[in-house]
């Protein structure tokens, strides 16, 4: 990875950190998140940015380097990510829930509902079969 002083050079010669751009945001922050100290300017970037941008795309790589760079960082992505996680699609968010091995978000609540369906497909399916050997039997 780059050092502090390098990112910080190529942040102060590109103004990277006031792009508008996403693409371009996001990769120096992918850059700049792994060598960011607590409290600095890029991991307040990298917090504004995943909290605004929901694509998965973006999201996830920076909520992994942010987990992964440091003590600080990873409370700081899950601290985010409670307070955010209803922004996201309900899939980016169970997949980021378990990136970060927290559970609780909107995405693991239709859990009683998918086993719900599932039984009722199992009853149809039952249903089913036994009108079939019913037809059967008849003819």
């Amino acid at each position: 990875p780059l050092g502090p002083k390098t990112i910080g050079a190529l942040n102060e010669t590109y103004g990277f950190s006031e792009q508008k751009n996403a693409e371009v945001l996001f990769r120096f922050l992918m850059l700049a998140v792994p060598t960011a100290s607590p409290g600095s300017d890029v991991l307040d970037i990298t917090t504004r940015f995943i909290t605004t941008q929901g694509r998965m795309k973006y999201v996830r790589p920076l909520y992994r380097a942010l987990r992964d760079s440091s003590p600080e960082s990873q409370a700081l992505a899950i601290s985010t990510f409670l307070s955010n996680a209803d922004f996201y699609h309900p899939i980016a968010s169970k997949m980021l829930a378990n990136d970060l091995s927290v559970g609780g978000s909107k995405a693991n609540r239709g859990d009683k509902t998918k086993k719900l369906l599932l039984a009722g497909a199992v009853v149809a399916v039952g249903v089913g079969i036994g009108m079939v050997l019913i037809r059967g039997k008849r003819r």
